[in-house]
């Protein structure tokens, strides 16, 4: 849910609002109103220094170090200009290690020379010239011919040299640029900048340890920027002798906040009601279980405060979404344990939140592997729960997990129009919801007399829902917008069924791809089930027999496994952004609240 907000207004002399801003900070309880600020140059050149401490501190938590490391000595500005300077020489030795590396690799061929040799040759008037072809191409008529002497053949070619004097002859290939050095001194120069790398890196890496100082100063600074926002937002009144700072805060907060208020004898506050024009930061508030989706909500954009949060409606439906396209028993347990046991040895809270979400999607796999019976892409030999959905419509094997997905799919749709209705009576009232009220009797009640259109037993309880479901058409055609023309309202009622007709449709069928992609994982897991056993089958030798059926299982199903959580994440996404947002009438563009607060 979205957490109700209170906005205030505080008035104070201009001496005494540093003061009150800090005890602001340190109370932390507030959401101090700047969206429209613009930063002064002091404000953005601490934002920058704090931006260049986050990327840096980043990096460095990224290295590994060594046990050896000696931790660097300095304050965080110090640890900056020295991780910039090393990044330098290491980017530097990263360009010549590539250029002696390439240099290197062309020097092998020539095997080891003297330049001194060669430039005393060409002080006597005599000009060597370089050549490399394919062993193919080389004639050896060629050193009967000219003066030609073989360095060395490598890798397919031949490499030769020319000695060309004051004789003129034409030699039919293109020479080629020779080494700069030979394939020794180019290695040893090689090592030596590999070395200076290496020292730079544990440079680096002593740096690593000391990263924790970037991030207090990144915090220190956030906070003065904090702070400088909340000044510049302020407004000047009575010839800036007056300051009015305006602030948001959760209504469950109320009481505390202003008792602290009470003791600021020269601030004076006053509450004022929202506007209908005004746009609160929003703060979602809920339980434990939905609040491990809540970065789903953030991944796409936060609700608008006066909307519903479509966290805890579309969390569950998440949840089995994932199990559905996973579907394998095999993977959901492992996905389980795997989650479980390393929450008892991580502490960190964030981590241990993605580890319960993956406990739950765990848990949702392992359900849907127990209803199509498959564990690790072997199918079980008993009767299977999704038999009955076959058996209740007369449906072919594996159509009854078609069928199933299109039910979710339409719970999900209908529901979302439920949670659309319930936001136009929070925003506007019931009036204006009487249409998508009514299109949800449409949709359910066409549901229900298509499916016991054949029911005689019950017969009048059918021409009641028939009843209902005509005056829900009416409702629907004839009042879809309070207030208008009721012929205006038939034409666009008329619009919006072809609407409604399609898009129903369409939103219907993507559900499908949950079924295709849980029978896809099962198909592809019982193949290289298959091909594990044949293979192995295959080679007469015992042990190495085991060892290829061990190697294909496990890379077969790391792959398996691996593609199958991708779209098990993708797909879901996709339903809960497209399908059901858009019938939850989503409207999103929400921001933040963020508390004006010490930084900890």
């Amino acid at each position: 849910m979205i957490a109700p907000m209170i906005k205030y207004n505080f008035l104070l002399y201009h001496g005494d609002f540093n003061l009150f801003l800090e005890q602001l900070q340190e109370l932390g309880m507030i959401h101090v109103e700047s969206r429209n600020v613009e930063l002064d140059e002091a404000t953005n050149k601490i934002v920058h220094k704090a931006e260049n401490f986050n990327k840096i501190y980043s990096d460095l938590k990224a290295m590994e170090t060594k046990p050896e490391t000696v931790p660097f000595e300095g304050d965080a500005y110090a640890l900056a200009e020295t991780y910039a300077d090393i990044k330098e020489q290491l980017a530097k030795l990263d360009a010549s290690i590539s250029k002696i590396r390439k240099e290197s690799e062309e020097a092998v061929p020539w095997g080891e020379f003297n330049e001194e040799d060669i430039e005393r040759i060409i002080s006597l008037g005599i000009t060597p010239k370089f050549y490399a072809v394919p062993v193919k191409q080389f004639d050896e008529n060629w050193a009967n011919l000219y003066p030609l002497y073989e360095i060395n053949r490598y890798k397919g070619q031949v490499y030769f040299v020319l000695l060309y004097d004051n004789q003129d002859f034409n030699f039919e290939l293109q020479a080629i640029k020779p080494p700069s050095q030979s394939y020794v001194k180019l290695q040893k120069e090689l090592n030596l900048l590999n070395e200076q790398y290496s020292h730079y890196e544990k440079q680096m890496e002593s740096l690593a340890l000391s990263a924790e100082v970037l991030s207090e100063e990144r915090k220190r600074l956030t906070e003065t920027i904090d702070n400088n926002i909340a000044k510049l937002s302020a407004q000047n009144e009575a010839g800036d002798n007056l300051k009015i700072l305006t602030g948001w805060l959760p209504k469950e907060n109320k009481t505390k906040f202003e008792t602290f208020l009470d003791t600021q004898a020269t601030v004076y506050f006053a509450e004022e009601k929202i506007s209908e024009e005004e746009e609160p930061p929003v703060l979602l508030k809920n339980n434990s279980f939905v609040r491990l989706f809540e970065p789903i909500t953030n991944l796409y954009s936060l609700p608008n405060y006066r909307e519903l949060d479509p966290t805890p409606f579309f969390a569950p439906f998440f949840m089995l979404f994932f199990g559905f396209c996973l579907g394998d028993g095999g993977y959901g347990l492992l996905i389980l344990t795997v989650a479980s046991l390393l929450k008892f040895k991580i502490k960190n809270v964030g981590v241990r939140s993605v580890l319960t979400l993956a406990q739950y999607m765990g848990a949702a796999t392992l359900l849907f592997g127990v209803i199509t019976a498959t564990f690790f892409g072997i199918s079980l030999d008993r009767i299977r729960p999704d038999k009955i959905v076959e058996q209740l419509f007369g449906l072919e094997e594996n159509f009854g997990m078609m069928v199933l997905a299109l039910i979710l799919g339409f719970v999900q749709i209908i529901f979302a129009m439920f949670v659309n209705a319930a936001k136009i009576v929070k925003q506007k009232g019931w009036k204006y919801a009487l249409s998508t009220w009514a299109w949800i009797v449409v949709i359910i009640g066409g549901a229900v007399l298509y499916i016991f259109r054949n029911d005689s037993e019950n017969i009048a309880i059918l021409y009641a829902v028939g009843g209902i479901w005509c005056l829900a058409e009416l409702i629907a055609l004839f009042y879809n917008t309070p207030g208008k023309n009721p012929f205006i309202n038939f034409a666009s009622g008329l619009l919006t069924t072809y609407n409604m007709i399609s898009g129903l449709l369409g939103d219907l069928l993507s559900y499908i791809r949950l079924f295709v992609l849980g029978l896809t994982g099962g198909i592809l897991g019982g193949v290289f089930n298959n091909l594990a056993i044949m293979t192995g089958d295959g080679v007469d030798i015992p042990v190495v027999s085991q060892l290829i059926t061990l190697v294909i299982l496990l890379f077969g199903h790391g792959l398996n496994f691996a593609l199958n959580v991708m779209g098990a994440i993708v797909h879901p996404l996709r339903l809960t952004y497209v399908e059901f947002y858009k019938n939850a009438g989503f409207n999103g563009g929400g921001y933040p609240f963020k508390l004006f607060e010490k930084i900890k």
